[in-house]
């Protein structure tokens, strides 16, 4: 963890990415506590599967007051949530600490 209120995970390409969004999803569902930054550096493309993964991480920490933000996504990365019409669902930032930056501008970290 980078702060005590904020889960950094660092994602892996596919086909392991799937796996980790819906370990990380079933582990929220139950304890949603965090805001959570995820670490797109790894991730070359990311499938229609992982972005419903990803809107449901969303909604799940949105639920419970809490934000999902990306961070170190490629280009081609950024595209597909463009062309999705995703690009403004998703928070994102060029990387960790632009991430904490812009969760604590938004007045829900005092830290």
């Amino acid at each position: 963890m980078l702060e005590p209120d904020v889960l950094f995970v660092f994602l892996s390409s596919e086909p392991q990415l799937t796996l980790e969004l819906a370990r990380l999803r079933d582990n929220l569902a139950q304890t949603a506590h965090t805001d959570l930054v995820l670490d797109l550096s790894c991730v070359e493309i990311v499938t229609s599967p992982c972005i419903g993964s990803l809107l449901v991480l969303r909604q799940i920490l949105s639920q419970h007051g809490h934000r999902l933000v990306l961070c170190n996504a490629c280009l081609a990365t950024k595209c597909i949530f463009r062309v999705a019409g995703l690009d403004s669902v998703f928070e994102f930032a060029n990387n960790k600490l632009d991430a904490l930056k812009a969760l604590r501008r938004s007045g829900i970290h005092s830290s």
